[in-house]
């Protein structure tokens, strides 16, 4: 099963906590529903067309924090846009606004944007396919946003293949993704490892309601961490190193190579 992996790019981000109400927090990493966003975007599915399609029985999805992330919060003006206000904001008149919190995510470590790596795979490999076409291209069919449209965000791809290596589950692995905490068996914490939790939306419904979150572990500075897990993790051979990934939902469809074979670059 080849896989699409690209770079997500930007200078801010803000994927917004599904509980969060009077004020807007914002996971560190985008959650599964927001790179399934992102796939109908590249592929120009419209809204509210996708949920089947992109749901944990069909796509594969991972996700690798590149550089350490740091947030800042600041007090934003929301207006409302009901349509009962348009008479007004043609005329430009006063619109009494909201002030909400934000938490903005930004680039530490001196990096100058925030990048995360998606891993991306369908059951159907056309689909896959015309991800990787696109992105080779850079010619997604909408505009990629990093949760905000006020945050555009770049893209590149990086690899399209098979991977290089399955790594048994209940064998250690180094591992780079974010992992889905039902699937962690035993953490190795050594020294500068920092790991935190949290609990993100999966997928929608049809009619966009929310299926139950799941909880999500990664490595605060985006660093590699060693583990043992209880599902197959994957080992991708690519320009800037070997990376070991274990998907969202789980394994990959069918057994892959457990030899080392050579990748195919984009």
């Amino acid at each position: 099963m080849k896989i699409a992996v690209f770079d997500l790019r930007g200078p801010f981000a803000h994927f917004r906590k599904y509980y969060t109400n009077t004020s807007s927090l914002s996971y560190p990493f985008p959650p599964r529903t927001v790179l399934m966003g992102i796939i109908a975007a590249i592929l120009g599915w419209e809204r509210d067309s996708y949920y089947e399609k992109l749901n944990p029985d069909n796509a594969r999805f991972g996700v690798v924090i590149k550089v350490p992330v740091r947030s800042l919060f600041q007090t934003v003006n929301y207006i409302r846009t009901k349509e009962e206000d348009l008479n007004m904001m043609k005329k430009l008149g006063f619109m009494k606004g909201t002030q909400v919190p934000l938490e903005l995510l930004l680039p530490g470590g001196g990096a100058p944007m925030l990048n995360y790596r998606i891993y991306f795979g369908h059951k159907e490999e056309g689909i896959t396919e015309e991800v990787a076409k696109r992105l080779k291209q850079n010619k997604p069919y909408f505009p990629l946003y990093l949760g905000l449209t006020e945050f555009i965000a770049q893209t590149q791809l990086v690899y399209f293949g098979e991977p290089s290596k399955v790594i048994p589950a209940g064998e250690e692995v180094m591992l780079h993704s974010v992992l889905t905490v039902d699937f962690l068996k035993k953490p190795f914490l050594t020294n500068g490892i920092t790991l935190n939790r949290e609990k993100a939306p999966e997928a929608f419904s049809e009619g966009r309601n929310l299926l139950p979150p799941r909880s999500y572990i990664y490595e605060t500075k985006g660093q590699p961490w060693k583990a043992i897990l209880s599902i197959d993790a994957y080992s991708f051979s690519l320009p800037s190193g070997e990376e070991n990934v274990a998907f969202m939902e789980g394994e990959l469809w069918f057994t892959m190579p457990t030899e080392n074979k050579k990748p195919s670059i984009a």
